[in-house]
């Protein structure tokens, strides 16, 4: 329960584009899967990515998936997306 609080926290400055992001991160879709879903480019998807890895204090894009998941960004056991 901490784990989802501090996740939840560390999440609540982000806009709503980062959090589509990083729950799509939390889903395991790669740059090129976010950018087709979001309708962005993939070099956006990467700054996207980079930003939240920097401003949520993650060293990869494991880190930041879990950390989505622990926020309930994305719940794994019920995920039916065709990513």
């Amino acid at each position: 329960m901490r784990d989802r609080l501090a996740a939840a926290d560390a999440i609540a400055p982000l806009s709503d584009r980062q959090r589509e992001v990083l729950a799509a991160l939390g889903h395991g879709a790669s740059n090129h899967d976010i950018a087709r879903q979001l309708h962005l480019t993939e070099g956006t998807v990467k700054q996207y990515v980079s930003g939240l890895m920097r401003d949520l204090g993650v060293t990869n894009r494991v880190r930041a998936a879990l950390l989505a998941y622990q926020a309930g960004l994305t719940d794994i056991a019920h995920d039916n997306r065709d990513i």
